[in-house]
């Protein structure tokens, strides 16, 4: 696509005009190399490097098509690219070969600048080590794009939406009107793939389950009663439901004696919050006490995943969970809902929608807060009938 035509995703206009100038210039000086570019030789296609070096769930609706590939290339060594904090929940997977952790991924908030460098520079190192046959970016950027070409990578795909697409072999053009998961398999249409957007549970090791719930010291595998998995964080203040809802909700849950209830989240979490003040053999709080690699294990001894649009949602879906989400309007929910049948999508209209901000600017937070506990309650009921017509 031509950089007067491409319509850069910016909401700065110095941005666009930087990656429009960029594109300009770069595809002049490669106009004349383009010709001598080989078709890729898919029988000759040995190495496969997939860049996903962003968030959790961008990662869980990417692997319909990891699979797809290792699925078309059933002999080829494929190597997975994702942030160290994310690199552990994969680390069973059938379809890659290895996992390259990445320390400094471009979305950690703990990385200064100098550091993605010095983490770019030794990917660079690390892949022209490798000498991949193909390399596939699903996020759309610029980064991964030059870190594919500075890596020596010989066939490149990606979406050139945020600048550099003349350094791709396949410029593929950006549907901003497809979901996650068909976006990212769109990807690949020109390899003839058997396309299967089904989302695939995370593998792990029995071991690593049995390590799992010798430790937790708190629940067992299996319960009478339904159980519910609580999740009341989310990446950005922007997408959080208010804490005491979610106490409340969990209370009205024990108090109808309708479930188990698992209460996940980080240490931080905990902290902020130390004591729910909830007495109840049937709540659990399991705060601080769950790695992310842990939550497949955890969620697929559960039935029912309530929380705001975050990672945890879209692994729960993986597992096959039902989904009560509650959404604000950060995002467009159309592309973005977890990918499952089983998702109760909870979402008040507003016109600021989506904002893409971390911090709501209107007073309230009416996409939130306006949605409320006896909405939510009546959303688990609805998923725990379900549940009960295919026991």
């Amino acid at each position: 696509m031509a950089p007067a035509l491409r319509r850069y995703p910016f909401k700065s206009f110095w941005k666009r005009f930087l990656a429009a100038g960029f594109d300009a210039i770069g595809g002049v000086l490669c106009f004349p190399f383009r010709h001598f570019r080989k078709p890729l030789d898919l029988a000759s296609v040995q190495r496969i490097l997939v860049i996903r070096l962003d968030h959790i769930g961008d990662v869980v609706m990417t692997r319909p098509a990891i699979r797809a590939l290792h699925k078309k290339f059933p002999h080829a060594v494929i190597d997975l690219a994702v942030s160290e904090e994310i690199a552990p929940l994969l680390e069973s997977s059938k379809e890659v070969s290895a996992l390259i952790p990445v320390k400094q991924g471009w979305f950690s908030r703990k990385a200064a600048v100098a550091q993605q460098v010095a983490a770019f520079r030794e990917l660079v190192v690390l892949l022209r080590e490798k000498n991949y046959d193909l390399g596939i970016d699903f996020r759309g950027d610029l980064r991964n794009i030059l870190l594919m070409w500075f890596g020596g990578v010989r066939h490149r795909t990606g979406f050139g939406r945020t600048g550099g697409g003349f350094l791709l072999n396949e410029d593929v053009p950006y549907d901003a009107s497809l979901h996650q998961v068909r976006l990212n398999l769109s990807l690949l249409s020109s390899f003839y793939i058997a396309m299967d957007n089904k989302l695939l549970p995370f593998e792990y090791a029995p071991e690593r389950a049995r390590e799992f719930w010798a430790t937790t010291g708190q629940m067992s595998p299996t319960t009478a009663l339904p159980r519910v998995v609580v999740h009341p964080d989310a990446g950005y203040p922007s997408k959080r439901w208010p804490f005491e809802n979610f106490r409340a909700l969990i209370e009205k849950i024990d108090r109808e004696a309708l479930a188990q209830i698992v209460l996940i989240g980080t240490a931080d979490d905990r902290d902020k919050a130390p004591d729910l003040k909830i007495r109840s053999e049937r709540f659990i709080d399991m705060r601080g006490k769950t790695a992310l690699r842990d939550l497949p294990v955890l969620f697929d001894a559960c039935d029912v995943f309530i929380g705001n649009d975050s990672g945890p949602s879209h692994i729960a879906a993986a597992q096959g969970l039902e989904i009560v989400l509650l959404a604000s309007g950060t995002n467009d929910m159309r592309y973005w809902y977890p990918w499952t049948e089983r998702l109760s999508l909870l979402q008040h209209e507003v016109p600021c929608a989506p904002c893409g901000l971390p911090d709501c600017p209107v007073e309230g937070h009416p996409c939130m807060e306006t949605i409320t506990v006896d909405q939510v309650f009546d959303a688990i009921l609805s998923a725990l009938r379900r549940l009960q017509k295919r026991a």
